[in-house]
């Protein structure tokens, strides 16, 4: 009789503990977070859309066109940076507040958006469940909503602070370099500051040269650098560094990002410099031609400033530059792109194949297989939507409008706005509106796309009960 009561009272507690089972409402949420931020990102960008198309946000007086107006505030709010109109010539400066919001809101919004939904998700402070909990990163401890929402809240610190000093530091270069009065310095630099750290890519210096005024200038390439670094490195990759200070010590996560940053920065540095040497970096001296090829790089994850005419491009640096902006910045960042991390994971898995590996393997760590297959799955659906967007483009500039554009512009283009880079060959303000709107829909996609997507993937997984029967396939 006492074996009974104690098995029913183990019964009892485990009812009573254990989380309720998953059901159609798992799913559900899943693809109501994923609404929640596309809606949310379509909202601020309407919103913009409206403020930008008043008259008395330009310097003339006139309303913008509709299309222009939303092409703009998709850019800021996607934090992209390609633009129809120039930013300084154009917009007053109400127009360069209003994009300088929408910047800050797309930028410090979507780094910390994933705990800031969880709140807003939550069914009330007495019904927390395990279900309510958020995993912001695979395969870590999953975070609770008071965890969540002290981490938003280091984000937010971090990143002020961030833009205040770098605001502070091209102030002082405006005020001692221009000569611009002190207000308009620290208007200034502060834009400049914002868009740098969000990897947006808009800029106040005029007639769509991007920082190509200041292409010789140590001290504002360096400052603009490290703003772009911090914002598509992540908080996380950050703080873990502050935390362990030692290699050996620090997560896997921040490992693979970090080397595969410093990797594409020192090949994408070589292939500029010695591809463009005499074409984009002709007339420069070496020293200039150096700190022009790193600035490249840099922005080309995914902050979209240039220093030097892309017109003038080589063929064979844009074919590499759509590498780069592919890849984009770290998980939970400012930047866009597949992410640093993805990318690792997958270039982790062909180096354990090649080894002979049966598990993905790396500095002494095992990758779960499942992390791998949404690795892979996160780029083929990327580079499915890239060249879907391609082709759409291609169409609606050579063959409706018979623009006869050039496929490897529309291509950088195209992967510019995806990967929500901004870089340009120069044809984003000549584009029809059907092209604009291409663009935009890719800036939009590109955004929301591979987090939802990782996440709708993350909640749609379940373990298996059984495996089916194994059979080989035929492959290369």
């Amino acid at each position: 009789m006492a074996g009974r009561i104690g098995e029913a009272g183990s019964r009892w507690r485990r009812a009573i503990l254990a989380p309720p089972p998953a059901g159609p409402g798992t799913r559900t949420n899943a693809r109501r977070h994923a609404q929640l931020f596309v809606l949310g990102l379509l909202a601020t960008a309407l919103a913009g859309t409206l403020l930008l198309a008043l008259p008395w946000v330009t310097r003339g007086g006139q309303s913008t066109p509709i299309v222009d107006a939303f092409f703009t505030a998709v850019s800021a709010s996607t934090v992209t940076g390609l633009v129809v109109v120039d930013t300084l010539d154009h917009w007053n400066w109400w127009g360069q507040a209003i994009i300088l919001v929408l910047i800050q809101l797309g930028g410090l919004g979507f780094s910390v958006g994933a705990s800031l939904l969880l709140q807003m998700l939550r069914r009330g402070a007495g019904a927390y469940t395990l279900r309510d909990e958020l995993l912001l990163k695979d395969g870590a401890p999953a975070l609770s909503i008071q965890e969540a929402v002290s981490l938003a809240g280091r984000i937010v610190r971090f990143t002020f602070v961030v833009e205040l000093l770098g605001a502070l530091l091209l102030a002082v270069w405006f005020v001692e370099a221009t000569e611009s009065p002190p207000l308009e310095a620290l208007w200034n630099g502060l834009f400049l500051a914002i868009s740098a750290f969000c990897n947006a890519g808009f800029d106040l210096f005029g007639g769509f040269r991007s920082a190509q005024p200041v292409a010789s200038d140590v001290w504002v390439n360096l400052v603009m650098i490290a703003l772009i670094q911090a914002g598509s490195l992540s908080y996380i990759v950050f703080a873990d560094t502050a935390e362990k200070r030692s290699w050996r010590a620090l997560a896997l996560d921040t490992k693979i990002v970090l080397s595969m940053n410093t990797v594409l920065l020192a090949a994408g540095a070589l292939v500029f410099l010695a591809a463009e040497w005499g074409a984009a970096l002709a007339g420069m001296g070496v020293g200039n031609k150096v700190l022009a090829s790193l600035f490249q790089t840099v922005a080309a994850r995914t902050a979209g400033f240039t220093s030097v005419d892309w017109n003038l491009a080589h063929p064979l640096t844009l074919f590499f530059w759509l590498g780069l902006m592919f890849v984009g910045g770290a998980s939970g960042s400012t930047a866009g792109g597949v992410r640093l991390n993805t990318a690792g994971v997958v270039l982790a898995a062909v180096v354990s194949t090649l080894r002979g590996l049966t598990e993905t393997q790396v500095w002494g760590r095992r990758v779960a297989t499942p992390l791998v297959f949404r690795a892979v799955t996160i780029i083929v659906i990327f580079l499915g939507i890239y060249g879907a967007a391609t082709g759409l483009l291609a169409i609606a500039e050579n063959h409706v409008s018979h623009q006869g554009r050039a496929i490897i512009d529309l291509m950088f283009e195209t992967m510019s706005a995806l990967a929500t880079v901004g870089l340009s060959t120069g044809i984003t303000p000549l584009l029809t509106t059907a092209g604009k709107l291409v663009l935009c829909a890719a800036m939009l996609v590109g955004r929301v796309g591979p987090l939802t997507a990782v996440y709708a993937l993350q909640r749609h997984q379940e373990p298996a009960r059984y495996r089916f029967p194994e059979e080989a396939v035929r492959i290369g």
